[in-house]
């Protein structure tokens, strides 16, 4: 970490110039020349105040980080996350109702994983589609639904079901959908949940099962690779798969794209 008060700091930030620092584009450069800053150095003893005023709270930001003065957490990667959304743009639009259960299927399935990997438990899972807004000349609908679960749950038959009931509230026929997710919301703490006062012996035996269901289903995609126990299959030409027109040959992992010599 560079300091404000070590014997470099102040050399090394003459020698960026204000181009080359992060969220500085050729704009603001050229107004900032106007107010004679040229380099980084010049950006870190402006000041603040006057930098906001003149153009944004973004750069008031950079102007202070320069001066060593942190303005963004770092956010600590083994922390639990709120939230867990998995979504993906199309590779071309679609409104087949089928292909479209299975991607929300496939992001559910997905989520669900993640979720096991931190350990936490979901209350609800949300639903959206989107259709493509820069086409004016079709049909516009993006609607979103959340289900809430019966109790907090990281098994995946419980969040496909879930997710595959928002999904039937929302999907409408005629329209051409380029993008699904699917996001766990109200997250908690698995070995912190709080249990139903009318839980059974036979709630906890259940319990139970699922996790042991779920703890081999994960570890037969970890050792076997991601999608190889799922909950149904994926058509692999469906229209939400991605494009991959331009991927370099996977020569070390598929016997169907050794090169060949003739």
């Amino acid at each position: 970490m560079l300091r404000p008060d070590s014997e470099a700091y102040e050399p090394l930030l003459r020698q960026v110039e204000l181009g080359d620092v992060w969220g500085v584009g050729r704009r603001l450069v050229e107004r900032l020349a106007l107010m004679g800053v040229h380099s980084a150095w010049d950006l870190a003893q402006a000041d603040p105040k006057q930098i906001r005023q003149r153009f944004s709270v973004t750069l008031e930001r950079t102007c202070l980080e320069l001066k060593g003065i942190p303005c963004i957490e770092m956010n600590d990667p083994g922390e639990a996350r709120q939230r867990i959304m998995t979504s993906r743009s199309f590779g071309r639009m679609t409104d087949s109702r089928e292909e479209i259960h299975q991607a929300i299927r496939q992001f559910a399935q997905r989520s669900a994983e993640k979720l096991r990997g931190q350990d936490s438990l979901a209350r609800a899972v949300y639903v959206f589609l989107k259709t493509n807004r820069h086409r004016p000349d079709l049909p516009q609908y993006s609607p979103s639904a959340v289900v809430e679960l019966p109790c907090p749950t990281d098994d995946s038959r419980d969040i496909l079901l879930a997710a595959s009931q928002a999904f039937a509230a929302i999907y409408r026929p005629r329209y051409r959908f380029m993008k699904a997710g699917v996001m766990l919301v109200d997250l908690v703490d698995a070995n912190r949940a709080q249990l139903s006062l009318l839980d059974t012996p036979e709630s906890q035996a259940q319990r139970e099962r699922s996790d042991r269901l779920m703890a081999t289903l994960d570890a037969l995609n970890n050792r076997m690779g991601r999608g190889t126990v799922t909950f149904g299959r994926a058509l692999p030409q469906a229209a939400w798969q991605l494009r991959c027109a331009n991927r370099t040959p996977r020569w070390t992992t598929r016997w169907d794209e050794l090169p060949q010599l003739h």
